[in-house]
C-alpha cells in the first residue's frame, strides 16, 4: 500500500521552556531525526515504552556474549552459553504467535555459536588485544548557547591491532551490529548511521587524550543469513578523518538545537513499515505505537484507507 502523498506537515508547539535534559545519546538523536513528534512523546512527555521483539532480544544477547568473549578469560564456550541463556530467558517472556516469527526466532538461536567462532578466525580480528568492552561515555558537549549537555554512550569494544608489518599499533573503536546478510554499499554514506561511531571516536579521544590520528573506527557486522561460503562476521571500516568527524559533530549539534526549538513536526512516513513475509508471502506491517491515537493528531487521517 502506498504511503500518503508528501504534503506540508503540520507543526505543533508546546509550552516547554529551558533545557530539556542533562544528557543525550546517539539513539535519542536518531529517534528525533526519524520523527520529532515520536521523540517528544517518548522522551519528553513520558509516554516511553519498552521496545521488545525477539530480534532485539537476540541482538542484546549476542552483544552481551561478545563482552564475555573478549573478557580476560573469555572463550567461545563461555560466550555461547551466556548468550543462549540470556536469549532463551528473553524468549520465555515473549508470546510469539506468528509461524514465521516462531521459526525465525529458533533459526537465529542456532546461529549464535558461529558468531563467536568466526570472530576468532576473522582476518580483521585476528591478533587484536582488547582494551575495554562496554566502555561508558558521559562527557560534556561544547555549546555556545548556554546548554549544559553531556553525550552518553557505550562503546561495544576498544581494541588495539598491529598494522601490516607490525611497525605501528592502532586503536580501534568498534560497534557490533546484527543484520541479515550484510549492509548495502550506500549505508556507510548515511550520516545517521556513521555518526554513532564517529561521535564515539570524538568523545573517546576527549576522555583518554588519545591522538585522533591513531584511532580508527569500524562496525562489526554479525550476519544471521550470510551468503554461501561467507563467514558470519564482517568488519566495515568507517573513514574517521577530521572532516567526517566534524560532519558528525555538526549533525549532533544541529539536532540538539532543533530539540530545543519547541516546534516539532510529525513525520507520517515513519508511521508504518511494510514487508513481504518470505515464508507466507503475506504483507506484514510494523506500526508506531502512537499511530491513530489521540497522542498523534493527524496520523489516523494521513493513513486513512491504507
Amino acid at each position: 500500500m502506498d504511503k500518503p502523498d508528501e504534503k506540508p506537515r503540520p507543526r505543533f508547539k508546546l509550552p516547554l521552556y529551558g533545557q530539556l535534559k542533562e544528557h543525550v545519546s546517539f539513539s535519542e538523536l536518531k529517534l528525533f531525526n526519524e520523527c520529532q513528534w515520536r521523540w517528544l512523546l517518548r522522551k519528553v512527555m513520558g509516554h516511553d515504552v519498552i521496545d521488545r521483539s525477539f530480534q532485539m532480544d537476540f541482538g542484546k544477547a549476542v552483544h552481551s556474549g561478545m563482552e564475555v568473549l573478549y573478557s580476560p578469560d573469555g572463550t567461545v564456550e563461555k560466550a555461547t552459553a551466556h548468550a543462549l541463556a540470556m536469549y532463551d530467558e528473553a524468549l520465555g517472556t515473549l508470546q510469539l504467535t506468528h509461524p514465521s516469527d516462531i521459526a525465525e526466532a529458533t533459526r537465529i538461536r542456532d546461529s549464535i555459536p558461529q558468531f563467536y567462532r568466526d570472530c576468532l578466525v576473522s582476518p580483521e580480528l585476528k591478533g587484536i588485544t582488547t582494551l575495554r568492552s562496554e566502555l561508558a561515555l558521559m562527557l560534556p558537549i561544547n555549546r555556545t548557547d548556554g546548554l549544559e549537555l553531556k553525550f552518553k554512550g557505550f562503546i561495544d569494544i576498544v581494541f588495539v591491532k598491529k598494522t601490516p608489518g607490525g611497525k605501528k599499533t592502532v586503536i580501534y573503536i568498534a560497534d557490533f551490529k546484527t543484520c541479515q546478510w550484510g549492509w548495502p554499499r550506500d549505508k556507510l554514506g548515511d550520516i545517521s548511521v556513521t555518526a554513532q561511531i564517529l561521535l564515539y571516536k570524538h568523545f573517546f579521544c576527549k576522555l583518554t587524550g588519545a591522538d585522533p590520528k591513531n584511532v580508527k573506527t569500524a562496525f562489526i557486522l554479525l550476519k544471521k543469513k550470510p551468503r554461501k561460503d561467507d563467514i558470519t562476521v564482517q568488519v566495515l571500516d568507517v573513514s574517521p578523518g577530521p572532516k567526517m568527524v566534524s560532519h558528525a559533530i555538526e549533525w549532533m549539534q544541529q539536532t540538539i538545537t532543533d530539540m530545543h526549538r519547541y516546534d516539532y513536526e510529525q513525520n507520517y512516513n515513519a508511521c508504518r513499515s511494510e514487508w513481504v513475509d518470505r515464508e507466507t508471502e503475506e504483507t506484514r506491517r510494523a506500526e508506531c505505537q502512537f499511530l491513530g491515537t489521540d497522542l498523534c493528531p493527524g496520523s489516523a487521517e494521513a493513513w486513512a484507507g491504507s
